[in-house]
């Protein structure tokens, strides 16, 4: 618009000084005409042959892990850019150390802004230290690039929709001594040693040892050795166990979300998968909560392999404090295809009524339920014969140490 208007005032500065036959005139008009096509031209190329990229070491990290992160502007041209504003969207769980950030406004977007200019056919690039303070799926974009022409007429502007994404997993703890205590039945289970025997195939016999069930004595190897001997049976079935993580944080959804019960319930979920992976179980993990990105609730199937806990922290790290579903149809949607005897651990912040009515649902199914609390203090109700584990002894030390987060 103010290209225009100078074009336009300069026709008139040219058309009076031809009828007034002022010199002066002319030369002014003419030269502010050239100018303002010049500034136009500039406007149309400033962006031709300018490419924007960024570089991140690796995409996935833990909380506190630091890697590299750098940004690069080619400009591959004969054009110069006498300035350039780079104003990228930018997550708050990460820091880039000795970057320039200005919020907008938004809680979950800032702006990583670069000011600088580039020669023709120059590169830029600018190295940073990136830091992961937050779990989650972060996504870094989309970018808007700013200049204007060397005489001020105008300015140009362009946006790159391309994003990069940095994936940080929940932090995990030790659950060990909480989970499996020594007095505890499972407490001797370690490694990926079967739970249960098929006593019909007797593969051998051993010593007998304090645990072992009295009718699984062989009195004639006893006998023969002189000491207690005991049968050792084929394994039939590895013990199963499926990670429920209740997404909500309040007793009922109207209530809202609170951020900080949320993480805790995420970082017992992931410890957990880490024992039982260590441990050797055939796990899985459901949650009503939503991944992000994907409107869909967290579900990581049933399995053993090399890759599950893998998948299991990638899909926690997904998580977001708002819920899809409510847990029942998660379970019921779950229930068909879990192995007979699984049993359930249940990940809540919170033990209200409906959660109580859906851990009765999942017992009438035939499946073992342990709760592990992951909200402040002692839960605040007894659910009978089973077992509430409060989580509070491993938790309130990692919150001492870290800002609290916004409900």
């Amino acid at each position: 618009m103010l290209n225009d208007f100078w074009i336009l005032f300069s026709s008139i500065m040219i058309f009076i000084g031809l009828v007034a036959s002022e010199g002066l005139l002319l030369v002014v008009g003419s030269l502010v005409i050239v100018l303002a096509l010049a500034a136009r031209i500039w406007d149309r190329y400033a962006f031709h042959s300018v490419s924007h990229s960024r570089s991140i070491s690796r995409q996935r990290a833990f909380i506190g892990d630091t890697v590299d992160y750098s940004v690069t502007l080619d400009n591959d041209k004969v054009l110069p850019l006498i300035w350039v504003d780079i104003q990228d969207s930018f997550p708050d769980g990460l820091d880039l150390i000795g970057a320039t950030m200005r919020g907008t406004g938004l809680e979950i977007n800032r702006q990583h802004t670069i000011t600088t200019s580039l020669l023709p056919y120059q590169k830029a690039t600018w190295k940073y230290s990136l830091t992961c303070s937050e779990r989650g799926y972060h996504r870094i974009g989309p970018v808007r690039l700013r200049t204007g022409d060397i005489f001020g007429f105008s300015s140009a502007e362009t946006r790159y929709t391309h994003f990069d994404h940095i994936l940080v997993f929940p932090r995990i703890v030790d659950l060990e001594g909480l989970l499996f205590p020594p007095e505890h039945p499972l407490g001797e289970v370690r490694g990926s040693r079967p739970l249960y025997y098929d006593t019909n195939r007797v593969v051998g016999k051993r010593d007998y040892l304090p645990r072992d069930p009295l009718k699984h004595i062989d009195w004639k190897a006893t006998a023969r050795a002189r000491r207690l001997q005991t049968k050792v049976f084929e394994p039939v079935v590895s013990l199963n166990m499926l990670i429920v993580m209740n997404g909500s944080t309040r007793d009922y959804t109207w209530q809202g979300s609170n951020r900080r019960l949320f993480e805790r319930t995420v970082t017992v979920a992931a410890s957990t998968a880490d024992l039982a992976d260590r441990r050797g179980y055939t796990y899985g993990v459901v949650s009503n909560a939503v991944a992000s990105y994907t409107g869909k609730w967290i579900n990581v199937p049933m399995g053993a392999s090399s890759s599950q806990l893998s998948m299991a922290l990638e899909s926690l790290a997904m998580a977001a404090p708002y819920v899809v579903a409510p847990l029942a149809e998660v379970l019921n949607a779950e229930r068909d295809s879990l192995p007979a005897g699984t049993t359930v651990l249940l990940v809540t912040a919170t033990l209200g009524d409906s959660l109580v009515n859906d851990i009765a649902g999942i017992r009438d199914h035939g499946c073992p339920v342990m709760v592990l609390y992951a909200g402040d203090g002692l839960p605040d109700r007894e659910l009978g014969d089973i077992r509430v584990i409060p989580m509070a002894s491993v938790l309130d030390p990692l919150e001492e140490h870290e800002p609290v987060l916004a409900e």
